[in-house]
């Protein structure tokens, strides 16, 4: 059996004992489209489409990190940096010396129990609320994974030194010029394409206890739309086009999107050694704001990889040597742990038989 086909049997079958809701599969190798497929539903009795808006959750922070670092590149500045020489009351609480760098590689041990002060869709309210929290040991000593908080102070730091708001530079430098049609970021609904509907995000029967009447659809529209760490909604080829563009060294539809430099950052480890509890207790390296590690995504131990996953549902991977890209996003939530035997990761190892 081809490497395609394999992956798509495992999700068949995950669908069909009711681990998954659907799932959108896109992979591609050297830019060139190798699977582009939709099984199952969107919602409960309605087919998933190709071009339907699933969450992306934290797969999209891959925009931050491709913001961040062509902004570092176009003003010169370092990895480095400190957070404060852009956003200074990011510096209270004992913050002044946390840099870029430690800031998107979840490196900023929080002195919190819990980010629910940060889950608002008011902006500059959980701004002042990161920025009041201290710290339980020094920058860059602990990992601890920052779902939410740390992506409310990258889109301040893009918005002010770009001088426009985040997701305008977003659109401008990145989803415009990738076409991405049919994702929405940052839109409001009435300005939002008419041809776009953001899926919600659901548990599924694997996940419910019998007779359990809790509603199914777990995420907050307003929070899935418009929060700068999970707020993307798009189809799983358009999430693909952010890895290919790295992957071919920042160039997109003839245009250079990003520099060597800037790709050269996000793709580089700019935290190892540090065992994260968010991930098992792993030792998981990070580029700056994007996971560098083939551990997290099932690809062959040594790969240099680059991308992200999205909580329970999803996974976007890009191989910097072999140009393979693979993005697999689920309109559901299905808790099967960490590590290479989630559907996820299982599907990336099939794939790699592209490249092998």
């Amino acid at each position: 059996m081809n490497p395609v086909d394999r992956a798509i049997d495992r999700i068949r079958s995950a669908i069909a004992n009711d681990r998954h809701l659907g799932v959108q599969l896109y992979a591609s190798v050297d830019g060139e489209t190798v699977v582009d497929e939709v099984f199952g539903e969107a919602s409960p009795g309605t087919p998933l489409l190709r071009n339907d808006a699933v969450p992306w959750i934290c797969s999209t922070k891959l925009f931050g990190a491709m913001a961040v670092g062509r902004l570092l590149e176009e003003h010169r500045m370092s990895p480095a940096t400190p957070v404060a020489e852009v956003v200074p009351e990011f510096a209270r609480n004992g913050k002044h010396d946390v840099t870029i760098a430690q800031l998107m590689s979840h490196a900023v041990p929080y002195a919190i129990d819990s980010e629910a002060p940060f889950y608002t869709n008011d902006h500059e309210e959980a701004l002042a609320a990161l920025c009041e929290t201290s710290l339980s040991a020094p920058p860059g000593s602990r990992a601890k994974y920052s779902a939410v908080g740390s992506w409310i102070v990258v889109a301040e730091w893009v918005s002010r030194l770009s001088g426009v708001p985040y997701e305008q530079y977003l659109h401008q430098h990145f989803l415009s010029p990738l076409g991405l049609t049919n994702t929405l970021l940052g839109v409001p609904e009435s300005a939002a394409p008419a041809q776009v509907v953001p899926l919600p995000l659901y548990r599924w029967d694997g996940d419910l206890a019998e007779g359990d009447d809790e509603d199914p659809a777990l995420v907050p529209a307003w929070f899935l739309t418009q929060h700068p760490s999970v707020g993307a909604h798009g189809p799983a080829r358009e999430l693909a086009r952010l890895l290919e563009c790295l992957v071919r060294g920042g160039e997109a539809n003839g245009h250079s999107l990003l520099g060597p430099t800037a790709v050269e950052t996000i793709t580089t480890a700019q935290r190892s050694g540090l065992v994260d509890g968010h991930f098992g207790d792993l030792d998981i390296s990070w580029g700056l704001g994007a996971c560098v590690d083939s551990v997290l995504f099932g690809a062959p131990p040594g790969s240099r990889v680059v991308g992200h996953t999205s909580f329970n549902c999803g996974i976007a991977v890009g191989d910097m040597d072999h140009g393979l890209v693979v993005c697999h996003l689920a309109t559901n939530l299905s808790f099967q742990g960490l590590g290479p035997g989630r559907l996820e990761s299982r599907v990336v190892r099939d794939l790699y038989g592209l490249v092998r």
